[in-house]
């Protein structure tokens, strides 16, 4: 086959020109540490690498979500316990108010006391945060939780709850409201007389909480009511019946004497009048919520009246101390909670870092350079280059001038 000059020439160029491409290809591997330049280089890997870079993104931007929940958390639980803290010391006052030793003098003291541990909650309560947000008022960050409007202090905020997302699938609580920490706590159980010749007090909170939980009846409140028949005889009896009369199951029955008193789960009840009178009735009291603030304030009134003394005053203390218990106990719940948040946060975390560490490995075995293999790879291309540049100088002589 017969070659023309002109082709020898263009062909010995072009095989300078692509030993120069792959020198600079080469050369940039090593300059970027990028095994791959373009898609072309490997579209299988290329799209491997994409997808992985995505998923470190999102992982990276996941533990960024953690170190705020951890943080929010953090912030939310020293509030709290600064909370119970002060809650012990009321309780602690509460008790002490009680002992029969105290006298106007020290009832005034106890209730100034009182006075600076309820601004101390107040000023927990409405807790802001590092960005001014107030913590505990749900959505409404901007809007101080609890105020005092002249009576008693109200809830401004709403029930809102936020997430954060710390993983693919997982979602995390990271607040909780004044209305379901503070708000949602149940005054002390009690009764109404319904008719005027019976008292009916509470003598063991804890009997009669679980007996007013069991038969509450919120629907029909008719039914809350329990009548107390007495029958003259040798001796005198009475039994506790229902609303409608019936008899309870099991009965309640037992011998009557007037102003003696008669427990029936948790309660002293004290009838006067002579056995074989018409019926007397009680109820049980309707449930109410109220946040500990205000059941401060209800008790600081009692200890700085001077005329509330006896068992007025004793109804007050345990209205008090049976609130201030609820109080705590939704507190610590809520301590155990984001305790419980912090453990899931934890082991997502730990989980997410595990396959960060997997995922980088993963995108840097197929996108980023062997050092040791590319640099000898370009000195190939650079031998394959030298070699091109003599060639083409050879090439370029072959003329019959240069053999004449």
């Amino acid at each position: 086959m017969r070659v023309s000059s002109i082709n020898l020439y263009q062909n010995s160029l072009n095989g300078v020109l692509n030993s120069q491409q792959q020198v600079e290809k080469m050369n940039q591997h090593l300059i970027t540490n990028k095994k791959l330049l373009t898609a072309a280089d490997g579209p299988s890997d290329m799209s491997k690498t994409m997808f992985l870079t995505t998923e470190i993104t999102l992982t990276e931007q996941h533990l960024k979500n953690g170190t705020l929940l951890e943080n929010a958390l953090n912030f939310e639980e020293s509030t709290l316990d600064g909370m119970i803290n002060a809650m012990q010391r009321a309780r602690v006052l509460g008790v002490q108010s009680g002992d029969g030793l105290n006298g106007e003098a020290e009832r005034k003291s106890l209730a100034q006391e009182l006075r600076q541990i309820q601004a101390q909650m107040v000023d927990f309560m409405n807790s802001q945060n590092a960005d001014g947000s107030y913590v505990f008022s749900g959505f409404q960050t901007q809007k101080q939780p609890y105020v005092f409007d002249g009576t008693d202090y109200k809830y401004q905020g709403d029930a809102g709850v936020n997430e954060l997302k710390v993983s693919s699938s997982v979602y995390i609580q990271s607040n909780d409201t004044g209305q379901e920490i503070f708000d949602n706590v149940f005054k002390r159980f009690g009764t109404n007389d319904v008719t005027p010749n019976i008292t009916s007090v509470v003598n063991d909170q804890r009997a009669y909480d679980s007996f007013h939980k069991l038969n509450y009846n919120p629907i029909t409140p008719a039914n809350n009511t329990y009548q107390l028949q007495t029958t003259a005889g040798a001796p005198d009896t009475y039994e506790i019946l229902d609303s409608g009369g019936a008899s309870l199951v099991p009965p309640v029955t037992g011998n009557y004497v007037p102003n003696e008193p008669i427990n029936f789960n948790g309660l002293e009840i004290t009838v006067s009048t002579a056995a074989g009178s018409a019926n007397e009735s009680f109820e049980l009291a309707p449930p109410e919520k109220d946040n500990v603030l205000n059941m401060l304030s209800d008790y600081i009134v009692a200890l700085e009246d001077p005329s509330l003394v006896g068992d007025a005053f004793v109804e007050k203390q345990s209205d008090f101390l049976v609130g201030l218990d609820n109080s705590l106990e939704s507190v610590n719940l809520t301590l155990g909670s984001i305790g419980a948040r912090g453990n899931s946060l934890e082991a997502v975390r730990n989980a997410a870092s595990s396959m960060d560490l997997i995922n980088q490995k993963s995108r840097a075995s197929l996108s980023e350079v062997d050092f040791a293999e590319a640099v000898s790879n370009l000195q190939k291309a650079e031998l394959a280059l030298n070699t091109s540049y003599s060639s083409y100088s050879r090439i370029s002589q072959l003329s019959l001038f240069n053999y004449l």
